[in-house]
């Protein structure tokens, strides 16, 4: 196992500590573990394969070994819970400013936390909270992002989905790979840090808004027990999606999204 110290932006005496693994379960899981034996904020689990690796709404993450970043960070909020969308928002928007600066892949975000190109999906994020009482005690928050796949791969796996490689033609190694997790993760720390303040949940939440391409368009949201259909109009304070229906203002914790047109 390899550890490395990142130091945190703008707070120079913060490290947040980055091990990396060839293989775990779930890195989700190998993080909560961490926050039950009491760590600290800022440990990250890197791992180059997964086996029982979990995306939204409980579905399996499957992934080819060495193909994508897997990375979970223990996070310990000073914000209310009702802030939480924003953590998850954090980690998207992360990643998303890292691929346009590093390999000019121009993405955008569909709710709740998917980052996107065109159509297809580059990488998705997941989160998870454990409360005592009213109190939280901490959350962990992974994402899993396509580098090496290509579009054969991505067929198999019968995904609407892209990778790095496919997007640019290029072939990430190991350390590379590295290299990109600690841009992300150092990114995700400035962005999540500013969230203590009113003024950092504005500006990161406008922020999510001006990505979004889930804003202004025609969805259609489907959930086990409904299905909503109308023009996703916003993104509430709480994370929710507010759909215009031909009757009422929905607003929507969480389904799943399909874009139909954009309205004009």
């Amino acid at each position: 196992m390899t550890e490395i110290k990142i130091p945190i932006p703008a707070q120079p005496d913060n490290f947040w500590c980055f091990r990396h693994l060839d293989e775990v379960d779930s890195t989700n899981r190998v993080v909560s573990d961490l926050a039950k034996q009491g760590l600290s904020e800022g440990q990250i689990i890197l791992a180059d394969h997964q086996i029982a690796g979990r995306g939204r709404l409980d579905r399996d993450w499957i992934d080819i070994p060495g193909s994508s970043v897997l990375m979970s960070v223990l996070l310990r909020p000073k914000i209310g819970a009702q802030f939480f969308f924003l953590i998850t928002s954090a980690l998207s928007l992360a990643a998303l400013q890292v691929l346009e600066a590093k390999y000019s892949i121009s993405c955008k975000l569909k709710w709740p936390n998917d980052v996107m190109v065109s159509d297809k999906k580059i990488a998705g994020v997941l989160a998870e909270a454990a409360f005592e009482g009213a109190e939280n005690v901490w959350v962990v928050v992974g994402i899993g992002l396509n580098c090496l796949q290509s579009e054969q791969d991505l067929a198999r796996l019968g995904r609407g989905a892209t990778s790095i490689f496919v997007e640019s033609g290029v072939m990430l190694d190991k350390e590379e790979r590295v290299d990109l997790s600690k841009q992300i993760a150092s990114k995700f720390a400035s962005l999540y840090l500013s969230l203590e303040d009113s003024g950092g949940r504005i500006a990161l939440a406008s922020l999510y808004r001006n990505s979004c391409d889930t804003i202004g368009k025609l969805v259609r949201v489907e959930m086990p027990d409904d299905i909503v259909v109308g023009v996703a109009s916003d993104i509430s304070v709480e994370g929710n999606l507010l759909v215009q229906t031909d009757s009422c203002l929905r607003a929507i914790a969480a389904g799943d999204v399909i874009h139909l047109r954009k309205t004009s």
